[in-house]
């Protein structure tokens, strides 16, 4: 992010103020008329003027569902001329049913997206709702929220596009008991983790839990991993569909550094949905497990007495791409840009992603949203550990199947998933992602 782009969006710009004020009636015997919830409902109802919101989200699982439909509900209460009308889908399902919508006639209001090529192709459309000038006529609004995570909803052009709804990164999580037993110090550099790696496996314990028969978890080493092998310059030019090549000798080496660690992962991982993964560390049937701050609730609850620790992905001596750079970027919400009502989709946003819910967020089922202040109160040191990480990231990276080109991201999946088989080499998953990105520098000039 171009700090001048950055600087546009956040700190530069108009000073309108937006004033909303709210005329109570006075009765005729001095007193003040305010009607109920209810009263205003009914007559909003009634005089045709309420206002349908249609927002859709990929969280239906509890309580996570529960908290979000709480939200719109109460912000309905207090805007009785706003009704939502709210649909959610699982994360794969949701990735393919959103791609489909947005854009016909049944399209979101506001809408869950990511950040990355996944929301750029609805931008490249004009379907997304730019909120720069909202942005910029609202300083308060702007002060309120962390920098850091609101530039990773800043495209290239300098559209602020979305409003992040939860802060999240990668981490590996480690057991600390089994690594006390097995007198393991938390690795530090590449080295040192393969030989964590070996001795664990020698003790016959599976040193990390894996699972891909979803391949987004595997994109996500692999993320990693480009980022530590390839250029920082390099990469970009390759994550854009119009310019992308893949050539560069740092990928070969990033799929060879996640196949050294296959012998050390759960057996068979194409066969393992992801959250078995998850599940696998929480029973203390592996040692490590490359997991989201986001998952830190999903760990608490299946096992409570489990103590873990946290540590970066480990260093590669002699690499040649970035290697502070923390993969994962928020994720949030977006609006159309054929929404009838593109200022009531703002006002809501500032007020679902702002510190106020953002705060209750955080206690009530351990997410981050990016507005200032919301740890407040929060004791859960594994909650904060990861929140901090992600607050002393120098650098953070969209997840590699969000960032790439559609038809890239599928041949990338589709070619670890096959390298993980053991069916492919890296050389030959890279020469098929090569002539992929080749047909990308044509479509993306269609709008495709």
């Amino acid at each position: 992010m171009k700090r001048g782009v950055l600087k546009r969006v956040l700190c530069g710009g108009l000073a309108a103020a937006m004033v909303f004020s709210m005329a109570a009636c006075g009765g005729g015997t001095g007193t003040t008329a305010v009607n109920s919830t209810e009263e205003k409902t009914t007559e909003a109802k009634a005089s045709g003027e309420q206002k349908v919101i249609k927002f859709m989200h990929r969280f239906p699982d509890e309580p996570y569902n529960s908290f979000i439909e709480s939200k719109l509900h109460e912000y309905e209460a207090m805007h009785p001329e706003i009704k939502f009308e709210i649909t959610s889908a699982q994360n794969q399902e949701y990735k393919e049913k959103i791609k489909i919508v947005v854009g016909g006639d049944d399209t979101p209001d506001i809408f869950f997206s990511w950040v990355g090529d996944f929301t750029e192709r609805f931008i490249r459309e004009d379907l997304i709702l730019d909120l720069t000038p909202y942005m910029e006529a609202d300083q308060e609004w702007k002060d309120s929220l962390i920098e850091s995570q609101i530039e990773q909803y800043i495209n290239k052009d300098g559209m602020l596009y979305g409003i992040p709804f939860r802060l999240d990164c990668k981490l590996f999580f480690y057991n600390s008991k089994i690594f006390e037993e097995n007198n393991i110090q938390v690795p530090k550099t590449w080295d040192e983790f393969m030989a964590a790696c070996e001795t664990l496996k020698a003790a016959g314990i599976t040193p990390i839990a894996y699972g891909n028969q979803e391949p987004w978890s595997a994109s996500h080493y692999i993320g990693t991993l480009n980022q530590i092998f390839v250029p920082d310059d390099v990469r970009a030019k390759d994550y854009d569909p119009a310019s992308g090549e893949f050539t560069d000798p740092g990928y070969v080496e990033a799929l060879e550094h996640y196949q050294s660690l296959l012998p050390y992962m759960t057996e068979n991982p194409n066969g393992v949905k992801p959250d078995m993964g998850r599940t696998n560390f929480v029973m203390e049937m592996a040692a490590m497990y490359y997991a989201e701050l986001i998952e830190i609730p999903y760990i608490k609850q299946d096992n409570p007495d489990m103590n873990f620790g946290m540590f970066n992905f480990p260093k590669v001596e002699g690499a040649k791409g970035n290697q502070d750079i923390l993969t994962g970027v928020p994720e949030g919400f977006v609006v159309s840009s054929k929404t009838q009502y593109p200022d009531e989709c703002v006002e809501f946003l500032k007020w679902f992603l702002g510190k106020e819910v953002g705060t209750q967020q955080c206690q009530e089922i351990g997410w981050f949203n990016a507005a200032k202040g919301t740890t407040e109160g929060l004791t859960d040191t594994a909650l904060l550990d990861g929140y901090q990480a992600v607050m002393d990231a120098k650098a953070m990276s969209a997840w590699l199947d969000n960032a790439l080109y559609s038809t890239v991201c599928d041949e990338y999946l589709t070619t670890v998933s096959d390298l993980t088989n053991g069916d492919i080499t890296p050389e030959e998953a890279m020469a098929k992602i090569q002539v992929k990105a080749k047909e990308a520098q044509t479509l993306v000039g269609t709008g495709k």
